[in-house]
């Protein structure tokens, strides 16, 4: 059943700027126009602007990843297990709004420069948590890495650009993980899919930190071995 814009705002309780908006962002689907003043809305629509408040007020998503719950809603999944998929990725507890914070408050708790940051933004060493056509905001996780590695190697009078063969071999490292998971879930029921890509996700993180780590060490190790043969 199709409805003017008015019963969609009183069925769902938002007003009708917000149902516009939420149309151009592209979480709601555009409506059938009749004409240039007349417009009719999918009654799910109703059940996707609940979807959308709940995920903003109780989680703070990121507008792409609300339309990623929203589309696999559309597949035929439940809020709870779109949102489940989701967690999977960015962990069992989104950022609250109250600790995100926005261009201005980033560089007061870092100590960047606003040249910096921008160096940093174009190599993408700073991925912030929320970045949207109008508003971009950093999450704890973007201040703490600005904050203990981008500033202190900047303090060390290095260049930043540097590390961007991080982000280069990074990305080789999650295709080969999307790839991995991928391969997982096919032919696999929706529990399963959910079940799978948590699991390859925890994984994953653990797989990052413990070859890296362990690279790093033996690396180091060869070399001091190395550097007490020649003294010896």
């Amino acid at each position: 059943m199709e409805l003017k814009i008015g019963e969609i705002a009183r069925k769902s309780n938002v007003p009708p700027s917000t149902i516009r908006y939420y149309v151009r962002q592209g979480l709601l689907p555009e409506p059938t126009k009749v004409n240039k003043s007349m417009a009719y809305y999918d009654e799910g629509c109703i059940e996707k602007i609940q979807a959308i408040r709940h995920l903003q007020e109780t989680r703070y998503f990121p507008l792409s990843v609300i339309r990623n719950i929203l589309r696999r809603m559309d597949e035929g999944l439940s809020l709870e297990e779109a949102q489940a998929i989701e967690d999977a990725v960015f962990g069992n507890q989104a950022e609250p709004k109250s600790a995100l914070v926005d261009r201005k408050e980033f560089l007061k708790l870092t100590g960047l420069r606003d040249e910096d940051l921008n160096t940093a933004l174009k190599c993408s060493l700073i991925m912030p948590y929320i970045q949207e056509k109008n508003e971009t905001l950093f999450n704890q996780d973007d201040v703490r890495f600005a904050r203990d590695v981008l500033k202190k190697i900047i303090d060390f009078g290095q260049d930043i650009r540097g590390l961007s063969f991080y982000v280069e071999l990074g990305g080789a490292i999650v295709d080969g993980e999307m790839a991995m998971r991928r391969k997982a879930v096919q032919g696999r029921s929706t529990k399963e899919n959910i079940a799978i890509t948590t699991e390859i996700s925890r994984m994953a993180d653990f797989l990052r930190t413990y070859i890296l780590r362990r690279l790093f060490q033996r690396r180091i190790t060869d070399t001091i071995q190395k550097s007490l043969g020649k003294q010896g």
